[in-house]
């Protein structure tokens, strides 16, 4: 067993002197290279702040600031950038009270006949 530990601690120490000489090296290389580290840095620090205004941006383009939602089931929604909105739309209803009238999108052999029955007074 003490042959066990004693491997055990020389190889802890082993690692710990890679780790320390592995530090050193990196730490040589900033040293060496300070120039190269520090246009990095402040590269990524450009195209972070730039991705974060452009990002800012189009969420406040595409942030919905008014919403209004009718009981009919009509619905507007505004941002800066965009307006969508679905209103039901208005039948063509005939003018002189002819008894036909025509609805968009809707073809005449998708209708059911019927008859029209007047109101009595």
């Amino acid at each position: 067993m003490k042959i066990a530990k004693l491997i055990k601690t020389v190889a802890s120490a082993g690692s710990a002197v890679v780790g320390l000489g592995t530090k050193a090296m990196d730490f040589a290389d900033h040293v060496i290279h300070r120039k190269e580290y520090e246009a990095k840095k402040r590269r990524k620090r450009i195209i972070a702040i730039t991705l974060g205004v452009i990002g800012g941006v189009v969420a406040i383009l595409l942030f919905p600031y008014k919403l209004v939602v009718e009981k009919n089931g009509d619905f507007e929604i505004r941002t800066l950038l965009l307006r969508i909105y679905r209103k039901t739309e208005d039948y063509n209803l005939p003018e002189g009270g002819s008894e036909t009238f025509d609805i968009e999108g809707v073809e005449d052999d998708e209708v059911v006949e019927c008859q029209i029955v007047e109101a009595e007074d």
